[in-house]
């Protein structure tokens, strides 16, 4: 198991500060705009903020230069994919990235748009060594890590640890909830719910909105800030919704503080994709990027360090990081079925539902 995690290194306001003037620098200018005369490609990756971009770069980005000394990679770190969109939208002759994290949600319409384009297999030969869940039908991105949906709480302040999604309307727990639920978290919880109401979510999701309009008024903050999993660490929420791989890092960062469940009816799997821009100046150097993204020794590396489960076949996690990812017998056990391909036309209608009728209701 990989040693015990740092403290988290920046106050919530740093963190902001860092993340609004990386991202004004680079919708200022286009990908690999840097470099100037010194031999060496920009490539340059838009991915999630905070402790994901901390190893991120340490496990996959300097390896990545060591054995690519004429390419640097520059990190732009995001919010969610939605932001990717809208930036990648808006640059789209000349993007201000080369590659970028997608959820798998909505990178389709992002393909549909041509704002990311298809891989060459002969440059990212590693296409083939994937698990089938992250390859992609289409040629474009694939995924790079997997994921699952749960609880959070705060060990020290929770009397009675929750076990199941219904336990999120607990009068206990009432004005004590985070729940930033208006993206994909929320399609996720949606499936859920639709499971325990024993609906389906591909014929009706009221069940699953109607339930969350009960639990409204017991919600503290529905957009905890600078995340959800300092708010939790922090007390300003005791339980919450989020993602395993954060919730097992601040278990660790946070001396167990923050803790993760998996919820006994089970937890919906999210893949974050892996892509190339469209009209990327330097296609090469980023297609060889995601190449070793999704390589073996990078994916044990990222996954061993940040608690996702690895989408290249080859990987073998120890056993006691394995048993925290979606990668171990019991989350694989208890995966509620989902049909992201066939979300990618629902997301947005989902999502505008959770804001207008839940969030704004």
């Amino acid at each position: 198991m990989p040693s015990p995690r740092p403290a988290l290194a920046a106050s919530a306001v740093l963190t902001a500060t860092a993340l609004l003037a990386t991202a004004c620098s680079s919708t200022a200018s286009p990908a690999g705009s840097s470099g100037g005369g010194s031999g060496k490609q920009t490539v340059t990756f838009m991915g999630f903020y905070g402790s994901f971009q901390d190893e991120f770069t340490k496990t996959v980005i300097d390896p990545f230069e060591k054995a690519n000394p004429d390419i640097t990679v520059k990190y732009v770190p995001i919010q969610n994919s939605a932001e990717v969109l809208a930036k990648l939208r808006a640059s789209k002759s000349r993007p201000v990235a080369d590659v970028a994290l997608m959820d798998r949600s909505v990178a389709p319409t992002a393909n549909k748009e041509k704002v990311f384009a298809k891989l060459d297999p002969a440059k990212v030969p590693n296409l083939r060594r994937l698990v089938d869940t992250a390859r992609s039908k289409d040629g474009y991105g694939p995924g790079f890590s997997l994921d699952s949906l749960s609880i959070l709480y705060h060990s020290k302040k929770v009397k009675q640890a929750p076990t199941s999604w219904n336990d999120l309307w607990d009068p206990a727990y009432k004005g004590k909830l985070a729940m930033p639920i208006a993206d994909t978290r929320g399609v996720a919880l949606i499936i859920a719910l639709e499971k325990i109401l024993g609906g389906d979510y591909k014929k009706d999701i009221d069940p699953a909105i109607g339930r969350l309009k009960k639990l409204a008024p017991g919600v503290e903050t529905w957009q905890p800030s600078p995340d959800v999993y300092t708010a939790v660490q922090s007390g300003e929420a005791q339980v919450a919704v989020g993602w395993n791989a954060r919730g097992q890092y601040y278990k660790d960062s946070s001396g167990g503080v923050v803790q993760p469940v998996l919820p006994k009816e089970g937890t919906v799997t999210q893949i974050n994709t892996i892509n190339l821009a469209a009209n990327s100046p330097h296609t090469a150097a980023a297609q060889k990027f995601i190449d070793y993204a999704i390589g073996a020794k990078a994916q044990k590396a990222f996954d061993e360090a940040a608690f996702y489960a690895p989408v290249n076949r080859d990987v073998r996690l120890s056993p006691a990081v394995k048993n925290r990812t979606a990668a171990s017998d019991v989350q694989r056990k208890n995966q509620i079925p989902t049909d992201w391909d066939w979300l990618t036309t629902r997301y947005t209608a989902w999502v505008d539902r959770i804001k207008q009728e839940v969030i704004s209701g």
